[in-house]
């Protein structure tokens, strides 16, 4: 079955608690997940045999150390069977979970009858050194009513049907301590019911039998892993999955598309994994605890018919791990890589990484499989998690097509917005140079009115010089020479100055000849003169408005008043004002010119 966190890595857990048991000792490393590898925070190992006692001691000793505690935990332990099984289910074609489920414990079930016989109470005394194999066949025989060296009948009716530990206690083969210690151990190794709970994941095609996958299995007993639950929540823990002891060394080879041997060795026990293009194609266990590291390996190695030139991998519990790889070169004549990872020290084996790797999601998923609390999970299409992960998926993907179809419209419209401010500065540029333009040409026109008004004052400056001086100097000789021949004995002469033409103070009356007179003043000059009599006044001004009339000037605001005059003597004094009249049409005309 695939993992839930192995669909979604952001589920995966950040810090995990990762034990490991031999029923005997109990040791912890707590580890957290960094980028693709695995750190380690706090490690702790416990001598006690009572695993309730001692996960208590474990978490004590990993808190002093600086760890919070809580969190999620998994567990490797001898009591987890794991094996590589022949199912005719195509990966491919998952069946319904149940019967999935039968399929695994119906294969496993003959497996799981022999792995619980190891675990047996003379095994485990065995495997602890305080007894040996042929103390143990003694005490079976006892047991079973077997004639033996040491007794006849009378051994027999003695010791018959009697309980193993009893009897190699009473033989002295063993001390209650001893005993007391195995008997405690057994508790955490094996269980009484038949109830398991398992777990799978494929791995590859069958290639001699078509229609057939290999699938490995992994499998313990529903109270014992539901006991270890338990003991794990009173500190605070939440056990989520127990793992084999050996086998989960794997997930710390690298992927390659090679054929590849994993040999990992245990106290006692050595398990032989060969791989193909990263999947798990043949799987060996031996177990022997009166035989040495060395004679497993080689025995299981053997046991797969191993090609010499398929990649062989050294994973060892033992401190003397290089030497023995050095003693398996010298011995198959083959290259050995010893697994070796940062994080692998004396209270972390590579099991332990393995597993923990393989539950933070960073190893090569399927090389090993867990035991889960509270099943095997369904397919991922009917998982809750899974569908809601999917609706929420659905929903993202709505909330970015809706995004990037206002992003795309926002694009278009800046686009489009870009256009038209391009196109309105191509507008301001075109307006700003008719604007200079237009400036330019009324800046032309007012130096045209200029030089046009220049023209103009040349033109009526050289009209002055060439026209108005000479009439003007004609006419100021005509008016001498007119007071010349007007003027008699009677009359004298005493200023003639230019004056100023102006309008008639009060409009002339309307039947009166002067209002008809379309003539306008353009020059005057006033005449001051004194005469000896009145009379000789009055002639005098006759005779200057007849003198006057060929010269197109007019006498006007004549007046004659008594007064003194020259040598004063008594007499007439007389002002009067020449004005020189031009029609108005003529008038305007030389304006315009």
């Amino acid at each position: 079955m695939m993992k839930f966190e192995g669909l979604f890595p952001f589920f995966k857990t950040s810090e995990l608690l990762v034990c490991e048991t031999d029923g005997f000792s109990l040791r912890g490393a707590v580890v957290k997940r960094s980028g693709t590898s695995v750190e380690v925070l706090h490690r702790a190992a416990i001598a006690q045999v009572d695993m309730a006692d001692a996960v208590t001691d474990l978490v004590e000793t990993l808190q002093a150390k600086g760890w919070r505690g809580g969190g999620s935990a998994v567990l490797l332990s001898h009591a987890v069977l794991s094996t590589l099984v022949e199912l005719p289910v195509n990966p491919k074609k998952p069946r319904p979970l149940p019967q999935m489920k039968a399929l695994v414990q119906g294969d496993v079930e003959a497996l799981w009858l022999q792995h619980s016989m190891r675990w047996s109470l003379g095994r485990l005394l065995v495997s602890r050194g305080y007894m040996t194999e042929e103390q143990v066949e003694v005490v079976m025989d006892l047991q079973q009513g077997k004639p033996n060296p040491a007794g006849g009948l009378e051994m027999l009716d003695k010791f018959s049907f009697r309980r193993f530990g009893e009897l190699a206690e009473e033989l002295g083969f063993v001390k209650r301590s001893q005993l007391n210690a195995c008997l405690t151990g057994q508790e955490w190794l094996k269980v009484d019911d038949e109830q398991i709970e398992c777990n799978w994941v494929p791995q590859g095609a069958v290639e001699e039998i078509p229609g057939t996958f290999n699938w490995l299995t992994s499998c313990v007993g529903q109270s014992l892993l539901q006991r270890w639950v338990e003991v794990f929540a009173r500190q605070g823990v939440k056990l989520k999955a127990m793992y084999p002891l050996t086998g989960c060394a794997a997930s710390l080879l690298p992927q390659r598309p090679l054929s590849e041997v994993l040999l990992e060795s245990h106290h006692g026990l050595v398990k032989a994994v060969r791989l193909w293009e990263g999947r798990i194609i043949d799987w060996q266990a031996y177990w022997h605890v009166n035989k040495s590291a060395m004679e497993l390996c080689l025995e299981s190695y053997h046991a797969l018919h191993v090609a010499p030139n398929e990649t062989l991998w050294l994973a060892s519990w033992d401190e003397n791990a290089e030497d023995l790889a050095e003693e398996l070169r010298r011995m198959l004549e083959v290259e050995v890589k010893l697994l070796h990872d940062p994080a692998l020290d004396g209270s972390l084996t590579p099991g332990m990484l393995g597993a923990a790797r393989h539950a933070l999601g960073v190893g090569e998923p399927g090389r090993c499989i867990e035991v889960r609390v509270g099943g095997p999970l369904p397919p991922p299409a009917q998982r809750l998690e899974v569908r809601a992960v999917a609706l929420a998926g659905v929903l993202l993907l709505g909330l970015v097509a809706a995004e990037a179809s206002l992003q795309l419209r926002h694009s278009e419209a800046q686009s489009y917005k870009d256009e038209m401010d391009s196109r309105w500065q191509s507008i301001s540029a075109a307006k700003k140079r008719i604007d200079a333009q237009i400036q330019a040409i009324e800046q032309r026109k007012q130096a045209l009115r200029e030089q046009q008004l220049e023209q103009r004052r040349l033109q009526a400056m050289l009209g002055f010089y060439e026209r108005d001086i000479p009439e003007r100097a004609a006419l100021v000789k005509g008016i001498l020479g007119m007071l010349q021949n007007s003027v008699g004995d009677e009359v004298i002469m005493i200023g003639l100055r230019e004056g100023e033409a102006k309008a008639p103070a009060m409009p002339f009356p309307p039947n009166s000849p002067a209002a008809k007179d379309d003539r306008v003043e353009v020059e005057s000059f006033m005449l001051e003169s004194w005469a000896v009599s009145e009379a000789a006044a009055q002639t005098f001004i006759q005779t200057i408005q007849k003198a006057a009339a060929p010269w197109n000037l007019d006498v006007r605001d004549s007046r004659v008043f008594s007064g003194k005059g020259p040598l004063k003597l008594d007499g007439f004094s007389m002002t009067m004002r020449l004005v020189k009249l031009r029609p108005v049409d003529q008038v305007g005309q030389q304006d315009k010119a």
